[in-house]
């Protein structure tokens, strides 16, 4: 955490305190805690209220990875979420979407005690990684509850309300193997030069070999594809680094990064949610489809018309591997810093892709 009177970027501790005067105006900023962590200006910031002194979370949009309409969602998915649902997210007390002065979308939001456990899976007691894959067959679910929604594509704001985009860099569609298919035409591309993140990457062509034998079999299987259930609201990346734990029990006490939010098939979600939860290179078979069968329980248990069906698995083994192309392509991004395990997990990769091919 950096200094309170130090600056971050383009935001001061001034300009900290003037956005979160804008949003709440009976508040008053008693300290702020910056994190070293994330792409965009997060902080963790003491204020007094009219009544008490609480910590709160402030975020404003600062990287340009992201586009204005998917940040400015965020606010709003979590309030949806948090009215409609029992999924433990922070509470939003307010947002803005544009501002002359300051960057923007920012907001504050209610700050949650937890423990975040990525890449530290292995240090969990075995009824706490159990918990975990419940709440997120659960929470899961609930999201999906929220659909059916008309397109597949990005969520985000326009004219101020949330929907599915339909722009030129987030352009939607009718038929959600069609935009599967397109999706990761690009990301074979990206892979053939440094995956989403090419200038942090060491090796730029890892995984080029891989990329024609790939595309040939996507071309091949996904149009082939049993029909998918209809899109809904799905969390994309719900992942350990995206979840607040306790570690004692193995309670989630919040779910965050609503910005990646993506109306697509449900199946897709929950292939994308197993690969990021699941952890097959380092435990064992056993241990992983007790977790899975965990995971898939609690999810059918809200969802009771929901089947694991041929159908379904089926799709959900193609899925798997799209998903694995992301982690494929976020390489350079999720292990800059830690090259020796940035290698082992390139030949993870490459020893789950060899089965498809």
């Amino acid at each position: 955490m950096a200094d309170e009177d130090s600056s971050s970027g383009d935001i001061t501790s001034s300009a900290v305190r003037e956005m979160i005067r804008y949003l709440k105006s009976s508040w008053s900023v008693k300290k702020i805690d910056r994190s070293v962590h994330g792409t965009d200006f997060v902080a963790i910031v003491d204020v007094h209220t009219s009544d008490e002194r609480r910590q709160v979370v402030f975020k404003a949009a600062t990287a340009d990875w992201t586009a204005p309409e998917t940040v400015q969602a965020e606010p709003r998915l979590m309030s949806l979420v948090d009215q409609e649902t029992t999924i433990p997210v922070p509470t939003v007390y307010g947002y803005c979407d544009e501002h002359d002065q300051y960057p923007a979308p920012f907001y504050v939001m209610s700050y949650v005690d937890g423990e975040n456990y990525e890449g530290r899976t292995q240090c969990l007691a075995p009824h706490v990684r159990d918990q975990i894959l419940r709440e997120a067959g659960h929470n899961l679910a609930e999201l999906h509850e929220l659909g059916p929604l008309s397109k597949i594509g990005r969520i985000g704001v326009q004219n101020g309300n949330v929907t599915v985009l339909d722009t030129d860099d987030h352009p939607s569609s009718e038929d959600f193997h069609d935009w599967l298919l397109a999706s990761y035409e690009e990301t074979l591309d990206s892979l053939t030069d440094g995956g989403y993140f090419p200038e942090l990457a060491d090796e730029p062509t890892r995984f080029a070999d891989l990329v024609p034998g790939l595309r040939q079999y996507l071309r091949d299987v996904i149009p082939e594809l049993p029909d998918p259930d209809p899109p809904t609201y799905c969390h994309q990346d719900y992942r350990y680094g995206n979840v607040l734990i306790d570690p004692k029990t193995g309670q989630t006490q919040a779910v965050l990064d609503w910005g990646v939010i993506m109306a697509v098939a449900p199946a897709f979600n929950i292939a994308s949610a197993e690969s990021l939860l699941l952890t097959p290179d380092s435990d064992s078979v056993a241990r992983t489809e007790a977790l899975r069968r965990t995971f898939r329980t609690a999810y059918t248990g809200i969802r009771d018309s929901w089947s694991f069906d041929a159908a379904t698995l089926e799709r959900m083994h193609v899925y798997q591997l799209t998903c694995r192309l992301d982690a494929m392509a976020c390489l350079p991004l999720w292990y800059q810093d830690t090259p020796v395990e940035r290698d082992g997990r390139a030949a993870e990769h490459r020893d789950f892709v060899a089965q498809y091919l």
